[in-house]
């Protein structure tokens, strides 16, 4: 930067009001905008300067990047800021600021500020545009291929320049001739300008946050504009990370299905139990809770095999606008160890006002987990509505799938790259709102 630095600098006089401009591109600068009268003139190589237009538009605070500051670029170079633009569309009240910045190689390059977003454009190679597929019978949606990239089209528009300070190598008024169209494809956009019969101009452009902007320049990021919606070309939320965190997420899903698949293999699915019940029926033995007077159903025995297994068990009743109610122990005949739950199965309908209507299920599902290895029986003790008999099943099945741990797992996975997609989605929402033009698809 110390090259820019010592860069040859002159000094004018404005036509209008006498006051001292400092100018830094002596060979290429032709037209100046006063910054103590607003009038914007042209200096030829011979002869007086010749006032072009005096700007109204003023606004109340100077640019927050000071004219003659310097600063370094995504590119590398250092620039210092020679001009300054305040611009809007013809057609809408979208208003921008631009910044000229100059570096004695590499020319001219613009820091463009909208909303709190900015944006640094410098000249590109002709680029070819492509027509796509209409979108709708009222919609075209229309994009340039650059490096195998597609830019969308985001805006058109024809600018008007509101006000304006320092230097500048054309005339800023004859830009108001043009037509501008700007393709995006976040950080990055292509801009084109086409008009007063020449052949189109392309430009490329990068998003820049706020706080490289401050460093770059020196100055304090509270100096900058708040930025205020989603930029045309800010980055979603996780940036160049999203496809990383995609495909991790994946790959660990994937992981997970493989070990489901490992596990059930391993410990395969057996039914160890199956069997038809009536409650209060005659071949009831003769058991009974002490703190019941309900006869207890005894199961046929089963074995499990396998220590610290998991049990699946499976009840349906054969209940029609009744109850059931069953208290049901698993005991192991080796060591008298019990292991209890209940399940209550009530299932009511019929028609109201024209209308069918159900409620309740004959169906329930219990789980027991960490049983260990023996020789076990159930006692079940049913009650049912009016002590009527009630017939039920019972399954019993070992290590049967629990997809209880498997989805929790998953929708932990999914947490993070979850909230990702729906801050990236509704990123992308707040961006194409702004357009008049859909996103590509």
């Amino acid at each position: 930067m110390s090259g820019l630095a010592t860069t040859m600098e002159a000094r004018l006089a404005c036509p209008a009001c006498q006051e001292q401009l400092t100018y830094y591109d002596v060979v290429n600068s032709t037209h100046f905008a006063c910054p103590a009268c607003h009038v914007l003139f042209s200096q030829p190589a011979q002869g007086p300067a010749l006032k072009v237009r005096q700007f109204q538009d003023v606004p109340r605070l100077p640019p927050c990047l000071p004219l003659g500051s310097l600063g370094t670029m995504p590119d590398g170079l250092p620039y210092r800021v020679t001009g300054y633009m305040l611009r809007k569309e013809k057609s809408s009240p979208a208003r921008w600021q631009e910044f000229m910045l100059f570096n004695p190689t590499a020319g001219y390059a613009q820091l463009a500020l909208y909303e709190g977003h900015w944006t640094f454009i410098k000249p590109a190679a002709e680029l070819r545009s492509k027509q796509q597929e209409p979108q709708s019978k009222t919609r075209t949606q229309r994009y340039v291929l650059d490096n195998d990239i597609a830019y969308a089209l985001y805006n058109k528009y024809q600018p008007r320049i509101l006000y304006a300070r320092g230097e500048f190598d054309w005339n800023i008024l004859d830009d108001e001739r043009l037509n501008v169209f700007e393709y995006v494809a976040p950080p990055h956009m292509l801009v084109q300008e086409t008009g007063m019969g020449q052949q189109p101009q392309w430009y490329r452009a990068e998003h820049i946050e706020p706080a490289a902007v401050a460093r770059a320049f020196g100055v304090a990021i509270s100096q900058l504009p708040d930025r205020d919606t989603v930029g045309a070309i800010q980055p979603a939320p996780g940036g160049d990370s999203w496809p990383a965190v995609r495909r991790f997420t994946l790959l660990l899903l994937g992981l997970l299905v493989l070990t489901e698949i490992v596990l059930a293999s391993l410990r395969p699915s057996r039914q160890l139990l199956s069997q038809h019940f009536v409650s209060g029926a005659s071949q009831a033995l003769p058991s009974f809770r002490p703190d019941s007077t309900e006869k207890v159903l005894v199961s046929s025995p089963f074995e499990i095999t396998e220590p610290s297994t998991v049990l699946d068990i499976n009840l349906r009743a054969e209940i029609d606008n009744s109850w059931l109610e069953l208290p049901v122990s698993l005991v192991n005949e080796q060591t008298g160890q019990g292991f209890e739950f209940t399940k209550n199965m009530e299932y009511y309908h019929g028609v109201e006002s024209g209308e069918s209507w159900s409620e309740g299920s004959v169906q329930a599902d219990a789980t027991l987990t960490k049983i260990p290895a023996g020789r076990y029986h159930l006692n079940l003790y049913p009650v049912s509505e009016n002590n009527r008999p009630v017939g039920f099943s019972l399954t019993v099945t070992e290590n049967s799938w629990q997809p209880g741990n498997f989805f929790l797992f998953g929708l932990a996975l999914l947490v993070y790259p979850g909230l990702l997609y729906w801050r990236r989605y509704n990123h992308e929402q707040a961006r194409w709102a702004q357009s008049n033009y859909g996103p590509l698809t």
